[in-house]
This record gives structure tokens, sequence and C-alpha cells, in this order.
């Protein structure tokens, strides 16, 4: 954990501060790490620290190693209050925003002794995490699985909403059609992050609009997007979920001739044994049978 702690600060004394430590302790440990192993993982210079082409190599296992402690940390302590069962879900930021709280709640209702455990992952890592058993279930924006072995179950279909900056000519007038937009420059989450739902808003605008958006901006994530449309740079879809999370220079507005179109599902691998999974998988699909 302080190796990584170091590479990401990129600088042994902010390093340091964010594990509540003294600079010369935490050296002393990476130099004594680096002996052990008998390979130099860091290079230092005035401007810093960086990994070595070693240290790089191993960096991969150190985060696996990070996610595992983080993963038994959080299970000894949910243990202390009487926890049975720990599952590990991964979960885009648009579920642990607005649905994986709500399902945290009405599992501790039926099943108190059951504990999630929530990793933030992308659409695309879905299946891969799945497939090392990284998660037992993954919740994100996908309709398909590559994998036939996975197992999939749809939850809901959102409809896209548009994001406007408050100045914007169409902003305020309480609904758009999607041919208004036909001009507009657009910022989308990169379709690598989330392939099928980048996919899925481009043939929306290319069916029912009639023309495919001129994407001036890919970025990370959604809050980026709204970043983006705040400063007058351009316009983004998201998930209709998100209309209760506007800031202050963003109007979101219907689009009138929009579809539910943006599936949100969950996958499980049916390959690994977990009655587990299985009920915490029942409970979440039945929570939107009742929503």
């Amino acid at each position: 954990m302080l190796f990584a702690a170091v590479t990401q600060e990129k600088s042994f004394r902010r390093a340091a501060k964010r594990l509540n430590m003294s600079v010369p302790p935490l050296v002393l440990q990476i130099d004594e790490l680096e002996a052990r192993l008998k390979m130099k993982l860091l290079e230092r210079t005035p401007r810093g620290v960086s990994p070595t082409a070693q240290g790089n190599a191993i960096m991969p296992m150190i985060d696996q190693l990070v996610r595992q402690a983080e993963i038994l940390d959080y299970s000894v302590k949910q243990m202390q209050q009487n926890a049975q069962g720990i599952l590990t879900i991964g979960a885009n930021t648009e579920s642990m925003l607005f649905f994986i709280p709500e399902f945290k709640k009405r599992l501790a209702a039926l099943h108190p002794n059951i504990s999630l455990f929530v990793k933030e992952i992308d659409s695309y890592q879905v299946e891969t995490e799945l497939t090392d058993g990284t998660v037992l279930i993954g919740m994100a924006f996908f309709d398909t699985l590559s994998d036939q072995r996975l197992r999939m179950a749809n939850l809901i279909n959102e409809k896209p909403i548009v994001l406007l900056n408050r100045n914007h000519h169409l902003a305020g007038k309480g609904g758009v059609s999607i041919k208004d937009l036909r001009n507009e420059d657009f910022v989308f989450t990169r379709r690598s992050i989330a392939p099928r739902l980048f996919d899925g808003l481009v043939v929306f605008c290319q069916e029912v609009g009639g023309f495919t958006p001129r994407i001036i901006h890919e970025v990370e994530s959604s809050p980026r997007q709204m970043g983006f449309v705040s400063c007058g740079q351009g316009i983004a879809f998201l998930p209709e979920s998100f209309r209760q999370w506007m800031p202050e220079y963003i109007r979101a507005e219907t689009i009138t001739d929009a579809a539910p179109c943006l599936p949100l599902s969950i996958a499980w691998n049916p390959l690994i044994e977990s009655p587990l999974r299985d009920i915490v998988a029942e409970e979440l699909k039945q929570m939107f049978v009742d929503r």
C-alpha cells in the first residue's frame, strides 16, 4: 500500500500526508522493500518520484493486493457487526449514486446478515471482473455480453435527457425534440469506457433524429460531461436518473421523442457457485420490479 501511495502521489511528501505518517519512515520502508526484492522500484528526482520499468511491471499485482486489503478490512468490520456473508458487487457511477444506496437499505431490512462491498467499475470492465471473480455481480449500462458463459438480466431501460447550459436557446422550454439538436456540439463519455451506452446514443440520434452527433469532447465520466456543459462548450446526454443531480448552470430537458433506450443491467458468472450471489441478484431484480 505504501508503494502504491507513493506512485499515485508521485511524491514521498504527499504520500506521507495521505498515509498520515512522516516522510523518513516512509522512505525507509520503500528502501527496505527494494532491498528485499533486489530491484529498484522508484526513480527519485528533484521533481518527485516515478516508477521504474520494474516498478511498472509489478504495479498490477500491487493494485490487486491493495484492493484485496480494502475488501478484507471492510469484511472484518462487517463481521464485527454480525454480518455472516459479504458479497462484492461492481457498479458504475450511476448505479452507485442512484440505485445501490436504496438497494443496500432494502437488503439490510430483508437480509440483515448479508453485507455488500461495492467496487466502482466502468461498463467495459464488467465481463473481465466477473470472469476473474473480482466481483460476483456487475451492474452497468449494457444489453449484450461478449462472453456467452456469463448471464445477465435487464433491470431498467432509462430515457435519455439532454443537458444544456442554462443560457442555451433551448433551455427552459419544457422539452425538446431530438431533431432540434442536429446542429449541436456534443460531449460524450468515451466509447472505451461505456461502449454500449455510447453506441446506443449514437444510434438513437441516427434513427430518431436523422443525424450523427457531432462529438467534440470524449471524457471519462458524467461529471466531466457536466463540466463542459456548464462552461457552454457542448451539450450532453445522460440517463434520466441524473435529473435530480443538476448543477446551477445546467438545465436538464426532456427529449419529447425519446423512448427508453439506455439499458441498466446486471451480469454474473454462473461458473462460480455462490448462493449468496444468487440471493442478492434476485433481490436486486425484485427491487426494480417494485419501483
